[in-house]
Parts: structure tokens; C-alpha cells; sequence
């Protein structure tokens, strides 16, 4: 609903240029009131004054912005020849704006419009369509609003909208998702709280202070021993790098891991940086998983990296802007989607900013019985809104899929979430604890785990396909217009060279 006013405006603008600036003033806002939180964190862990950090905020809300207006500037000139063809267009434009933000200049899908319907029924949709069908809803919500707002004394519109509605509540009440799985596997999420100002080389590297890490191992040993013989194999998970470990080449630190998943006869995820190069010159943000025997079976590097926080994009001036994450070089992406095999099921994990990507986790939902686990480090947020936003995303993700997601964070919000979406279980914020719960690894297959984006897509092409049409209505209308003026002027006796 809360797109109704901006798709009122843009219906009543005649002039597409004018449409363009509404969208894109509205999208700045948006971003900038949903991405604030961005400059806090190149200020305070990216060594950036405020002004510079300010400054990121702006390039980034200027860039992005343009999705937005590009909307505006769409549905303006589609009103301009049929309002009901703009009406018709809203759902449709919308999701295919919000799949090139997902896709184009890095990716950046924070807050999609979808993310805002709560409904624990209607939630259940994105199992076929991802979070971009949640999207579409609101947006034909907002489009018939904006029908009646312009036509109040329209009998259709009030009809058309009242019984839309009527069929989100019927919708939402039969998709209620029936009550989750108790779990027969175990889980323990670490949630260290290393303050970022404390996870330094100087105070965590174990050939200078071994307390630290020993404590952390020793913890989640105890975590696991405290439930007893558990039925099958537990899994320990540790969130993304509270600390800077380096499991290939610190041999203290791989040492202690491995004896931590044969003491605590548990398969363990751990976060690293990996380095692709023997020069070590390149560093890629990864995730390690353990066998209760300590050997590896799996080395899953990041794919999707953080612009700004791992890398700087090209487009940004990276000569002059830094990145808040100071490894030697920008991170290296990596490539490869495979799982960890395991008796019980694939574990698939990918790392922090990825859960915000639908197509990227639906690609580590392995065939077969199967988990997802993401690992953080939400400690970049600090108190801002966006530890809970982000958590907010990952839950579609359990939805889209249904699988359990396992969520590790450094200092929260460390969370077990069910296939439909729901949190089972969450640690307070900055509080070290671990969080012991149950889980299953399923093997059910959604329609978007085994097609991916076939609704989004079908958005695109909807759109372009309206869009044509226009684009031909228009040109017979001009065609006509002149053969009309061409008739007149034949009737008057006024030639094409008369004057």
C-alpha cells in the first residue's frame, strides 16, 4: 500500500521526465531512511572521515536511485496514451525494476518491497515465485488503491479492490503453514560477541594469546557435551569471522578447530579468509566444514562479495573511496555452489551479504535431504536497524526452499528458522552464549528451488510486452492523426507545397 501515493503522482504526470524525477526522489528517500546505517559503518570501520563517509551514502543512494525513476519515468509515459494500461503495468514494472537491482551495477536487492508483507500465509507464495511475487502483491494492492483514489465514484474500482482483499484473507488463512518439524538433529550456534574494536591480529592470533580462542573452543565443546549422546551427529557452527582466523595457513588455529569437531564429535562450519594465491595477496572470505573426525569436506568461498566491504566497484573511483575490511588487496570472489556431504544430508552455507540474494542460496539447496547455514558478523551494523533487517531477508530464504536456515552471527541476531519462515529460537544481541536447538535436514524441492526467477522473468516480459503494445497504439494513433490532418487539407485545396 505504501507505493499507492507514488503511483497516483506518476499516473497524473503527463510529462515522463517529470515522472522519472518523482520515482527517483522517492527511491533516494527510501534508500537513504532504509541504508543509513551505511555511512556509520565506512566512518567507523572503513577509517573514513565523516564527511567521505557521508559522501558513500550519497554515491550509493544517486546511483541506485535510478531503478526508481526509471519506474516513474515508464509508467508516466504508458499513462500519458491509457491509465489503465499504467495500472495494468504497476505489478509488472515493478518486480522487473526490482530484479536489475538484484542483478545489475554489483546487486544490491536491501529492503525489496516484498520483505514488507508479513502475512505468515501469504509469505508461503515465495516457495514458487521468491520474495518478488510478495512484491507483485503489494504492488497490485497499491495499483487498484490508486484506481479507486482517482475514480472514487467508480462502482468497478471499489468492487475490484474490496474483493482482492477479500482474497488476500482467504489466501493468507489457507497457505498458513502447518506447525514445523520438532527436529531430530541438533544444533549449536556460537555467538562469540567480539566487539570489532577487539578482534585484532594483536589480540587474537594464538601464537601471541591462546586464552581467547581456547575459551571459544572450549565453550562450544561444553555446549555440545551438556545435551548428552545426541541420536545423530550434531553440528557446531561458528558465525563469519568474529576474529581474523586463517584455518589454510595458521596451523595453531586449524589445530584447534580440529580437535574441537573430534571432542565434540560434531560436524563443524567455521569462518576464514583463504587466500587464492601462494603469495597471499588475495584474500577470499570463506567458510570451512569439518567432519567429526576433523577432516574437511568442504571450503565454500563467498561469491557474492560486499561492495564497499570487500571490494570497492569500479564505478565508485576506487583510487579514491577504501573499503572498510583492510586485507591486503580487494577479496577474490569465488565460484563454486557445492555443499558438504554428509550422512544425514548436504549442508549448504553461504556467508553474510549473500542471504539477500534469492538466486544465489536456491543454487546451494543441494538435491536430496538437505540444510542451509549462514554465517555473519552483524557487528559491522552496530545498533542500527540492520542486524534486524538482514535477518529479515534470510528468513525468505527458509521459505523459498524450505529448508531449516541455521544463522550464526557474531553478536546477533543468531537464529534457528523453520522451512515457512517462522524463528524457532534467537539469542538476544550482544550477549556470547550459544544457542542449542533442533533441526531436520529435508528434502522437499519448491517450484523455486528446482526453476529459479521463472516468475520474475515472466514479469519482465510482461512488461515489455505492454509496453510494445503501447508503443504500436501510439503509432496508429499518430498515423491516424495525420491521415486525418493529410484528408483535411486535401478538402481545403492546400498542397503540400502551399504556404
Amino acid at each position: 500500500m505504501a507505493c499507492a501515493p507514488l503511483v497516483v503522482a506518476l499516473l497524473c504526470e503527463p510529462r515522463w521526465g517529470r515522472g522519472f524525477l518523482l520515482a527517483y526522489v522517492t527511491g533516494a528517500v527510501f534508500l537513504t531512511g532504509s541504508c543509513y546505517w551505511f555511512a556509520l559503518v565506512m566512518q567507523r570501520y572503513g577509517g573514513m572521515g565523516p564527511g567521505l563517509a557521508l559522501g558513500v551514502l550519497v554515491l550509493f543512494v544517486v546511483v541506485f536511485s535510478v531503478f526508481f525513476g526509471a519506474f516513474g519515468l515508464v509508467l508516466s509515459w504508458v499513462a500519458r496514451s491509457s491509465r489503465a494500461a499504467a495500472l495494468l503495468l504497476v505489478p509488472f514494472l515493478w518486480v522487473a525494476m526490482e530484479i536489475a537491482r538484484t542483478y545489475l551495477i554489483t546487486g544490491v536487492p536491501w529492503n525489496l518491497l516484498g520483505y514488507a508483507v508479513q502475512a505468515a500465509g501469504l509469505r508461503q507464495l515465495a516457495s514458487f515465485t521468491a520474495v518478488y511475487g510478495l512484491s507483485f502483491l503489494a504492488a497490485v494492492t497499491s495499483a487498484l488503491l490508486a484506481w479507486v483514489w482517482l475514480g472514487p465514484r467508480q462502482k468497478p474500482a471499489w468492487v475490484v479492490l474490496i474483493s482482492w482483499l477479500a482474497l488476500l484473507v482467504v489466501a493468507n488463512w489457507a497457505m498458513t503453514p502447518p506447525p514445523s518439524p520438532p527436529g531430530a538433529n541438533s544444533v549449536y550456534l556460537v555467538q562469540p560477541d567480539i566487539a570489532m574494536d577487539e578482534a585484532s591480529v594483536v589480540k587474537w592470533a594464538p601464537w601471541r594469546d591462546p586464552a581467547p580462542l581456547e575459551g571459544l573452543v572450549a565453550r562450544s565443546i561444553a555446549s555440545v557435551e551438556r545435551e548428552g549422546k545426541p541420536d545423530a551427529t550434531p553440528l557446531l557452527v561458528w558465525p563469519e569471522n568474529p576474529a581474523p582466523f586463517y584455518f589454510e595457513r595458521d596451523p595453531i588455529f586449524r589445530g584447534a578447530v580440529e580437535r574441537m569437531a573430534r571432542q565434540a564429535h560434531a560436524y563443524v562450519v567455521v569462518g576464514s579468509v583463504n587466500y587464492a594465491d601462494l603469495a597471499n595477496t588475495q584474500p577470499k572470505n570463506s567458510a570451512v566444514v569439518l567432519d567429526p573426525d576433523g577432516r574437511v569436506l568442504l571450503a565454500y568461498d563467498k561469491i557474492h562479495l560486499v561492495p564497499f566491504g570487500e571490494y570497492v566497484p569500479a564505478w565508485a573511483l576506487p583510487g579514491l573511496v577504501g573499503k572498510i575490511t583492510h586485507e591486503a588487496g580487494n577479496f577474490v570472489a569465488g565460484n563454486s555452489y557445492n555443499v558438504a556431504r554428509t550422512r544425514q544430508g548436504a549442508i549448504g552455507v553461504f556467508i553474510c551479504y549473500e542471504a539477500i540474494f534469492p538466486q544465489l542460496v536456491r543454487r546451494l539447496a543441494a538435491d536430496g535431504p538437505g540444510v542451509l547455514v549462514n554465517i555473519s558478523n552483524d557487528a559491522w551494523f552496530g545498533d542500527s536497524s540492520a542486524a534486524a533487517q538482514h535477518l529479515e531477508m534470510a528468513r525468505l530464504r527458509a521459505i523459498e526452499n524450505r529448508r531449516f536456515l541455521l544463522r550464526a552471527t557474531n553478536d546477533g541476531i543468531t537464529a534457528v528458522i523453520d522451512p515457512y519462515g517462522r524463528v524457532r529460537a534467537r539469542l538476544p544481541r550482544h550477549q556470547a552464549a550459544v544457542l542449542a536447538e533442533r533441526f531436520d535436514y529435508l528434502a522437499a524441492r519448491t517450484f523455486y528451488t528446482a526453476h529459479g526467477d521463472v516468475f520474475a522473468w515472466l514479469c519482465i516480459a510482461a512488461s515489455a510486452l505492454l509496453v510494445g503494445h503501447r508503443v504500436r497504439v501510439g503509432r496508429r494513433q499518430r498515423v491516424k492523426t495525420n491521415q486525418k490532418a493529410k484528408g483535411k487539407n486535401q478538402k481545403s485545396g492546400i498542397g503540400p507545397t502551399d504556404n
